[in-house]
């Protein structure tokens, strides 16, 4: 059954072992460099995690969105905190409006974000005039709590952006805001939250 040991039988087996030895580690080291390569390549199509966006709300307190979720938080002593559905000054004049715990990005968000912020036609004229035409349009027709929509978040939210576009402010800061309050009234225009009033 086993043959005798000789050193004929030895060499055989010996080239045998040596030769199985080969092979296996060849089999080994070619799986591993495969592997390597494919968790590098993985690696390589992954998205990069996004800096969360952060800014100073005019009372002085902080504002962080999540990167990933636009999620809005409200920094203030230490504390980490949901930041309320609404429109929301920034200390540069600029605003942030929040719906349902969720930012709606803005070009810094997306700038900081690194997605191109959506095109938007250049329009003429004072900033409020686009936002008073983003009330008519979601309100609807009527003045104040007579409007045929004016009970509507919608309606609330515009309103809000329509009262920061009249409030005076510094001179730098009238330059940054009117601008910036402008675009958020035109952004709102063609955002699906700010239907118009039916």
């Amino acid at each position: 059954m086993f043959g005798a040991l000789t050193s004929e039988n030895l060499f055989h087996d010996g080239v045998a072992m040596m030769a199985f030895r080969h092979s296996t580690f060849e089999t080994i080291t070619t799986s591993m460099v495969v592997r390597i390569l494919a968790v590098g390549w993985l690696g390589l199509s992954l998205p990069v995690q996004a800096d969360d966006w952060g800014a100073r709300l005019s009372d002085g307190s902080g504002v962080e969105v999540d990167a990933s979720t636009h999620r809005a938080w409200r920094l203030e002593d230490g504390r980490r905190t949901p930041l309320w559905d609404g429109v929301h000054r920034l200390e540069d004049g600029s605003v942030v409006i929040v719906r349902d715990g969720v930012a709606v990005p803005n070009p810094a968000m997306l700038e900081t974000w690194s997605e191109a912020p959506p095109r938007q036609p250049r329009e003429a004229g004072r900033e409020s005039d686009v936002c008073r035409e983003l009330v008519r349009r979601v309100c609807g027709e009527g003045e104040g709590d007579n409007a045929a929509c004016a009970g509507g978040e919608p309606c609330r939210l515009a309103r809000d952006l329509l009262k920061m576009s009249a409030e005076s402010l510094p001179l730098e800061a009238e330059i940054q805001a009117e601008s910036s309050v402008g675009t958020q009234c035109r952004e709102a225009m063609t955002n699906p939250f700010f239907a118009p009033c039916r």
